[in-house]
């Protein structure tokens, strides 16, 4: 009798929803493999679907006592869980942006690419700065079993490494709801824009233009007899808050029939998914709303906030109207809603193929006997 094959899972685990389809998918491809991640303890509430992806819970009881006993027991506790496994993945999306301490930080990502079978799958690169940045980091790769970046112009800044590959996104094969459509239904992703970037790179002062833009075109759905459904994907990042400052600039409360909120939580995925597929339309400033709409066959009408996105929507040849909140530009009502009106998707079928290449390399090791 075969051995189980164990993996030792990294994701950004702050109850954000497409990250965590990232760890839905990658545990349901691969039934016959235990994972493994290091998390608290809410999140044994967000996995308890998953049967082969144990919560190692960093709050526990174990855990605790071994800090009491000597802090670097922990350390040692977590390495043995990993050498325990056959790889270690770390699936994510912007995990390589340039801050100011990155060299602290890369230095545990060259510690996992030396020491473990590491495998990096669905991420992006930037926004950076310095080629000494990039130039680590192309180290590091070299030292990586797979790096799969999720759009082309990530995968140009490395194509010199061999361990280098580019698929779409990982949720462009995930398998959205089939449900009625509801006509006059407008699903919104929302993003606090001071909770996003550091520095250079945060999006504090367009936070204000936003949420007033925002306000004035859901103003004009709503007089065109929309519903709409206003999306937290992410709690922690202040997606809550932001649909909040939106319904006072709208001077409307949650109480009012044309509005649903709908907040991820961890456990009720399965309802925003079904949300984006049941909707007529989809404006998204979440970058995954956006994926998600698509792969659901929705027309969508993205707000992009950084150039993550519109190197994906450049990659897939999305032929929509976008707008791009960083240039504060007002945008009517009639320019949000042109992809619905021509019914602007895209053929998504190529793409949530190709979207499976991210685990090509990861099959030969958990797939061959």
């Amino acid at each position: 009798m075969l051995k189980m094959k164990r993996i030792y899972l990294f994701a950004y685990d702050k109850q954000n929803l497409g990250d965590d389809l990232f760890i839905h998918t990658i545990t349901k491809r691969y039934p016959n493999v235990q994972f493994y991640i290091w998390t608290d303890r809410e999140n044994r509430k967000t996995f308890q679907t998953l049967p082969n992806l144990k919560v190692v819970d960093k709050d526990g009881v174990l855990v605790h006592t071994l800090n009491w006993l000597r802090p670097s027991f922990v350390s040692r506790y977590r390495a043995w869980v990993e050498k325990r496994c056959q790889a270690v993945v770390y699936i994510g999306g912007s995990i390589f942006m340039e801050y100011e301490n990155w060299a602290q930080i890369l230095s545990w990502w060259e510690y996992e690419a030396k020491n473990r079978p590491f495998y990096i799958l669905g991420a992006n690169f930037g926004p950076y700065k310095s080629e000494a940045y990039r130039n680590k980091l192309a180290e590091i790769f070299h030292d990586a079993k797979d790096v799969c970046f999720r759009d082309r112009y990530s995968y140009e800044k490395f194509r010199e490494v061999p361990t280098v590959r580019c698929a779409p996104d990982i949720l462009f094969s995930y398998p959205m709801p089939k449900v009625p459509v509801e006509e006059k239904q407008l699903f919104v992703s929302i993003i606090d824009c001071a909770s996003r970037g550091e520095g250079e790179n945060s999006l504090s002062a367009y936070g204000a233009p936003y949420i007033s833009m925002l306000s004035g075109l859901l103003k004009h759905y709503l007089n065109d007899g929309f519903r709409l459904v206003l999306a937290s994907f992410c709690k922690s990042e202040g997606d809550d808050r932001a649909i909040e400052k939106l319904l006072s600039a709208m001077s409307l409360g949650q109480d009012d029939p044309r509005i649903k909120v709908l907040s991820y939580n961890g456990t009720n995925a399965g309802e925003m998914t079904a949300a984006i597929s049941a909707s007529e339309y989809v404006i998204a400033t979440r970058f995954h709303a956006a994926i998600l709409a698509l792969a659901a066959g929705r027309p969508v009408f993205p707000i992009v906030y950084s150039d993550k996105t519109i190197h994906v929507l450049e990659d897939i040849g999305f032929q929509g109207h976008f707008a791009d909140l960083r240039s504060m530009e007002p945008i009517t009502y009639a320019e949000s809603r042109t992809n619905l009106d021509v019914q602007q998707t895209e053929d998504i079928g190529n793409l949530a193929k190709a979207a499976q290449n991210h685990f090509i390399k990861l099959d030969d090791l958990l797939w061959k006997n």
